[in-house]
């Protein structure tokens, strides 16, 4: 089914002058309801959407980034999903993001994953840079649908890695030595690390069990008790050695790098039957552009 199936001839909002969160929802949420004040097949009232779309950014920011934001909701008395489409005359914050282009998505609580098909639909327009500033300058609500309608947007195509993934984080050079590593990973509570090379590579990645088994005997691996092991101090090795030892002596070959249009399945297949901690994702020439954890499935997917 096509994106534009979800939006009528108010759904298209350019030029908005809103100057806040609430203001903007209270004019989207007009636009797709016009005056029926009803929504579904229940009673929920327009103040309890709002109220909905409000509490959902309190928990986190649908900010994607590049001035876009997706505020989202699931009703369950909603038959089919809604979508407008907002252009601000100003940006307003979305967390600390300042953003310029909403689009705001409502769907049943039974189907999930069509809000994030729409969803994604539209980042993977709207992160081309052309097309974004076209929607930005549109200036009538024509105008804005005849962008859209050129990309024939579809709920019917697979989500893929470049939909969900979140922007790249944490990484250190190969010549950052271990200690510096390690003190890395403390603060900022991480347990895995990518290392990179100066075009932007994944070389491999570091994690706290690279970190906790540097030093230990080989047969190490293969023991099931240490009972019978007197003494043995398994970070001798470790703190004889921090200071010497590179990143890129240490990294393992990262298990996770896939493409942008890594599917959903082949996703969730990595992270919970191979056990990859993260993935990292990759564009054309092979460079570092996300990432994708548990943590972004289950904001992303199970907790859509």
């Amino acid at each position: 089914m096509k994106v534009l199936n979800y939006m009528s001839g108010d759904s298209w909002l350019p030029a908005l002058a809103a100057t806040s969160q609430h203001d903007l929802f209270e004019v989207m949420l007009g636009a797709i309801y016009g005056a029926d004040e009803g929504v579904g097949e229940g009673d929920m009232d327009l103040s309890e959407v709002l109220l909905a779309l409000e509490s959902r950014e309190e928990q986190l920011s649908t900010a994607l980034g590049h001035g876009v934001a997706f505020p989202h909701a699931r009703l369950s008395n909603l038959k089919t999903a809604r979508v407008a489409l907002g252009v601000l005359q100003s940006p307003i914050l979305f967390g600390e993001q300042p953003t310029s282009i909403v689009c705001l998505i409502l769907s049943p609580a039974d189907e999930p994953t069509v809000s994030l098909k729409i969803m994604s639909q539209f980042s993977r327009m709207l992160m081309d840079e052309t097309k974004r500033q076209a929607v930005l300058t549109a200036r009538t609500a024509d105008a804005l649908r005849a962008i859209v309608a050129r990309e024939d947007l579809r709920i019917d195509q697979p989500i893929l890695a470049r939909d969900i993934m979140r922007a790249p984080g944490v990484s250190v050079p190969p010549d950052t030595p271990i200690n510096k590593v390690a003190q890395l990973m403390s603060s900022a509570h991480l347990f895995v690390v990518p290392v990179l090379s100066d075009e932007g590579r994944i070389l491999g990645d570091i994690t706290t069990d690279n970190l906790f088994r540097y030093g230990l005997p080989d047969f190490f691996t293969q023991l099931k008790s240490i009972s019978f092991i007197a003494e043995f101090e398994p970070f001798e090795a470790y703190f004889k050695a921090e200071r010497s030892v590179l990143a890129g002596e240490l990294i393992e070959k990262a298990a996770g790098i896939v493409p942008m249009h890594y599917t959903l399945m082949e996703i969730v297949f990595d992270l919970a039957i191979r056990h990859v901690p993260q993935l990292y994702v990759v564009d054309a020439k092979e460079r570092w552009v996300g990432t994708i954890d548990h943590g972004v499935v289950l904001h992303n997917v199970i907790n859509y």
